[in-house]
């Protein structure tokens, strides 16, 4: 089962990034800041499906290479 967890820089950084939008009074500040994390949100997951993409085509090659492998013989 795969872990969910924060890590601890990432707990931080979600701290300080709430309490500074938080505490935000300019919207055009407000207006870079959601841009920003737009941004690092769509470039999360293209690096997750790039690499979901990746260990699947490692896996084909891999599971295809064991099927073109000569089978040995079981008579000896």
């Amino acid at each position: 089962m795969l872990n969910f967890q924060y890590s601890t820089e990432d707990e931080f950084w979600k701290v300080k990034m709430e309490r500074y939008i938080k505490d935000c009074n300019s919207m055009d500040e407000l207006k870079q800041i959601s841009t920003l994390l737009v941004k690092i949100c769509c470039t999360r997951q293209a690096v997750i499906k790039g690499l979901i993409k990746e260990s699947l085509d490692n896996m084909h090659l891999q599971i295809q290479k064991e099927l073109s492998a000569p089978k040995e013989s079981l008579d000896g």
